[in-house]
């Protein structure tokens, strides 16, 4: 019987052995599969013969505390990124807005993304970095629109 539960089995051959899926055994197990998802997403590579080949963990970005203040000429956003160095943080800035991601050497950390929208053009040459102990900031300078004459 050991082995029965140790032969790898496909996900169709599961399906069809049950019949209808079990709410008691679903309610029971969510709690573990919530922790799963919230801990990182499995990636499975299979072979020909349906079975794992690798099992490689790709943890979930998390959401960083920022700040935004946007005037009439310039956007700042402040990002609280603890534990980071410097060259670990990519700042991608167009003219639609600012997106951040960052790494920690620490390989149980998970990594951090935000993507921060701007309501008016930004000018990306213009873009300057800050760095005070946990607190990046980042300031872009808007395009200024041209006004047109109608006569």
């Amino acid at each position: 019987m050991a082995d029965e539960f140790r032969k790898p089995r496909t996900l169709r051959e599961i399906v069809e052995e049950s019949q209808f899926w079990d709410a008691e055994d679903l309610i029971r197990n969510i709690d573990a599969e919530l922790d799963r998802l919230e801990h990182g997403l499995s990636h499975l590579i299979w072979g020909n013969d349906d079975k794992p080949i690798t099992k490689r963990i790709r943890p979930l970005p998390i959401t960083p505390k920022f700040k935004v203040n946007e005037s009439d000429d310039k956007f700042n956003v402040k990002v609280d990124l603890p534990n980071v160095p410097e060259d670990q943080v990519k700042i991608k800035v167009d003219k639609g807005g600012i997106e951040i991601s960052a790494y920690t050497s620490d390989l149980v950390c998970r990594p951090y993304y935000i993507n921060i929208e701007s309501r008016t053009a930004l000018n990306p040459d213009t873009t300057t970095l800050r760095h005070v102990e946990n607190i990046y900031e980042v300031d872009v300078e808007k395009v200024k629109r041209k006004r047109v004459k109608v006569r």
